[in-house]
């Protein structure tokens, strides 16, 4: 049902006008190129963020003197900006070898000092907090070339010369003045860059004017009026076709640029109505296209992959899954960024997964291989979390397999787990939420959205996929009755730091020559548990996790023609007078020793209460009954069974507050493990 909805979402949605198929990138592909560009071959660890905190960047006017023939860079930066805290000094982030010619306040000289990639400035007089203000800061210079944030290049049969920026993580610092960390959005930009008449310039927002200075300057202004973090101003200058497209979002008629090469023209047209059919798609899943008030572009550059500057794209190539994934960005990573680079998987894991949307509307037949690939790059390793534990290695913010892939495939999980009704209307909520939108975000915000969209704690989910390492692989033993089946699953685990995954776990069991099938899920909380299933018909074969919902790796599945373990068909407790009584039913035993009844204050710690023998060998309904005398503390109970060769089973736990107010109490997960919550609701009187 899940990609049935997609399916039918994108059809509904999308502009019948003919697509030429391009050549695609993997994921692995983008995010190899996202970790290059990333500076991860030098200097990463010393990119720490400088900029003082003691003050708020409302705006910013930018004006730069560039020329792709050139690798330099001069002009202009005025912040505005409001006092977090009362002062005289604040800093900003810029890197040492750019030389600081003057900082002007209301015109004046300030005294400032630029050391270790922080340019302290001192102002004229001490500000109180909330007090509003700016400085001009002018400055040129070399920017450093080791991390990929500045560059200049050629294209073409005639080497033109072509000019780009690109600063995530951290480097934005390498050419202007700002404030480089995950801290403070600027609400607006204005963008002013003067370079050779012959060029285009793009950048982030709506073309205000193109001016000509002289025969051989232009001067190009940029306006955008959205909240943006410093690593997504951007810039690029070289001798562009302008191509023109548009598409309706919401009611709004939202202009589309191409700024591509020359020589590139044809297959960027073609890759601009894939990104216009994406925009509706995504539109419509997760709210409009976030600043469908300005534009969206690709400006093409010389990496082979993308890089999401809001509202402009820079795009190495039309692959469809790069278009889709960087436009993906600009709802999460640009309209909501990750409030730390421990939370990349906010940006990068849903980047990742709306390419997936968009490629299995598009390409349904091919959703099992990549899927199935994507779950096996995760298991290549035992180890390794979403969470990013070391933030000043971009390679670990960008590695492929963890922020990329097993981010996207929590996602998976958190749909086959709530349902893509509950799922997609929780990531809508999260992604227009007024206190996030245009903003920061943590881990934590997206989870309070999707538990209150489910009614469900998910601390547990987080806990073992987010914080967590590795990943389950199970143990399938199945025990065909004639039209049913029942089912022990057991679990192991590939890293030490989860106890054990609670997953819903999809098993298809089928009959091969009736080609009946039935998809039955099991909630599996603890490993070794039995379930049962009245199929309606002979199972001959099982497939496990048909759709690929879940990270595994290493299942197997066995069919067993043996003897069936001992099956609890039924387990309740009842107050009678201030003590409880547990009855139990089992619908078949084979090799059973005894029953060994269990109590607890805290479903943590168990008390043995005492033993009823078992019929042993039978295939009879067996009941059995045991009377436990009052406790005032002692409200859990459960029955653990233990076979002759010394294996066990236990029931799901039960609660009774026997001699106090009656009530039944619901336990999830049960059987518990490490942790479980409790919903009350009312009792049926005794008898």
């Amino acid at each position: 049902m899940r990609a049935l909805f997609l399916l039918i979402l994108f059809l509904f949605t999308k502009p019948v006008l003919a697509q030429e198929s391009l050549p695609d990138i993997s994921t692995e592909e983008i995010a190899a190129i996202e970790s290059k560009r990333a500076g991860i071959l030098a200097g990463e660890r010393s990119m720490r963020v400088k900029a003082s905190n003691n003050f708020d960047v409302k705006y910013y006017r930018c004006e730069w003197e560039v020329d792709p023939a050139s690798y330099y860079i001069k002009g202009k930066v005025t912040p505005h900006f409001t006092m977090n805290a009362a002062g005289n000094v604040i800093t900003l982030d810029l890197a040492s070898g750019l030389t600081v010619a003057s900082v002007k306040q209301r015109g004046s000289d300030v005294a400032f000092s630029h050391v270790g990639d922080a340019l302290m400035i001192t102002l004229q007089n001490p500000l109180s907090q909330g007090v509003k203000d700016s400085l001009t800061i002018a400055y040129e210079g070399i920017p450093p070339g080791n991390h990929g944030a500045f560059v200049t290049s050629v294209h073409g049969p005639a080497s033109t010369p072509v000019l780009w920026t690109l600063s995530e993580p951290f480097g934005s610092r390498d050419w202007w003045p700002c404030k480089n960390g995950l801290d403070d959005k600027a609400d607006s930009v204005d963008i002013f860059l003067t370079h050779p008449a012959v060029y285009k310039a793009a950048s982030n927002g709506l073309l205000q004017a193109e001016t000509a200075l002289s025969i051989n300057l232009t001067r190009t202004h940029w306006k955008h009026r959205y909240p943006i973090a410093s690593y997504l101003v951007a810039f690029a200058v070289t001798n562009y076709s302008v191509l023109d497209n548009s598409v309706v979002i919401g009611g709004t008629s939202v202009p589309f640029k191409t700024y591509c090469y020359p020589e590139s023209q044809f297959n960027f047209q073609n890759g601009a109505q894939n990104a216009l059919n994406a925009m509706v798609q995504f539109s419509n899943l997760f709210g409009d296209y976030p600043f469908k008030n300005e534009k969206y572009a690709h400006v093409q550059f010389g990496w082979g992959g993308g890089m999401e500057h809001q509202t402009c794209s820079f795009m190495g190539s039309m692959a469809e899954t790069l278009i889709a994934h960087e436009l993906g960005h600009q709802w999460f990573g640009d309209k909501i960024t990750c409030g730390s680079w421990e939370d990349i998987w906010l940006n990068e894991g849903f980047a990742t997964h709306l390419a997936s949307i968009y490629n299995e509307a598009k390409y349904p037949l091919n959703t099992k291989f990549t899927r199935t690939s994507e779950v096996n790059t995760i298991t290549s390793q035992p180890g390794g979390s979403v969470w990013v534990n070391d933030v000043n290695d971009a390679g670990r913010i960008f590695n492929n397999r963890l922020s990329y892939l097993k981010g996207s495939h929590l996602l998976y999980m958190l749909r086959w787990i709530l349902s893509d009704a509950t799922f997609f209307s929780a990531v809508k909520n999260y992604i227009n939420d007024p206190s996030l939108a245009y903003g920061y975000a943590t881990t934590a915000h997206l989870k309070s959205h999707l538990e209150a969209a489910s009614g469900k704690d998910l601390t547990y989910f987080f806990d073992q996929w987010f914080t967590g390492q590795g990943y389950p692989s199970y143990q399938v033993e199945w025990y065909p009755i004639g039209n049913a089946v029942q089912v022990r699953l057991e679990q192991t685990r590939s890293h030490a730091s989860v106890n054990f995954f609670q997953l819903p776990v999809p098993l298809l069991f089928r009959n091969s020559q009736t080609n009946q099938q039935k998809l039955v899920v099991l909630d599996h909380t603890v490993s070794g548990q039995l379930f049962s299933e009245n199929l309606g018909f002979e199972a001959t074969e099982v497939v496990f996790d048909p759709d690929v919902w879940l990270i595994t790796r290493n299942n197997t599945i066995t069919k067993s023609s043996g003897q069936l373990p001992v099956v609890f068909s039924s387990f309740e407790v009842q107050c009678r007078g201030n003590g409880a009584r547990l009855t139990w039913q089992t619908i078949e035993e084979v090799g059973a020793d005894y029953f060994e009844i269990q109590g607890s204050d805290d479903a943590r710690q168990w008390q043995v209460l005492g033993t009823v023998r078992a019929f042993g060998n039978s295939k009879a309904t067996n009941d059995y009954s045991f009377n436990v005398e009052a406790s005032s503390s002692r409200n859990f109970y459960r029955v653990k069974e233990y076979d002759l060769d010394g294996k066990t089973q236990e029931t799901r736990i039960l609660v009774a507050k026997c001699g106090k107010e009656k009530s039944d109490w619901a336990v999830h997960p049960n059987p518990a493990i490490d942790f479980f919550y409790i919903n009350p609701f009312q009792q049926k009187s005794d008898s």
